[in-house]
């Protein structure tokens, strides 16, 4: 099987120190799902470093995926934060 033939899937990877706001997941995966017919896959590190760019598998539309990552930037920020600020206030 070629990725010519899969399912367009998007893989996101955690950033270390965030958590992932089951909200925003379901409004992303909506999106993409309605949008693009695409999935997602959550890379959960148990390690930091590696890479935190969105990575798109599969066969998506014939657009420049720049221009999908671009689309997707502002739902896939809302998807992780972290509560560093809340510790440092204390």
């Amino acid at each position: 099987m070629s990725e010519a033939d899969l399912q367009p899937l998007l893989v996101l990877h955690v950033p270390a120190g965030h958590e992932i706001d089951p909200q925003a997941l379901g409004e992303l995966t909506g999106y993409v799902g309605e949008r693009y017919g695409a999935a997602i896959l959550i890379n959960k590190r148990t390690l930091p470093g590696g890479p935190t760019s969105p990575v798109l598998l599969g066969r998506w539309p014939p657009t420049n995926p720049t221009d999908i990552l671009i689309d997707l930037a502002p739902r896939v920020g809302r998807v992780f934060f972290n509560l560093d600020w809340l510790e440092k206030s204390l």
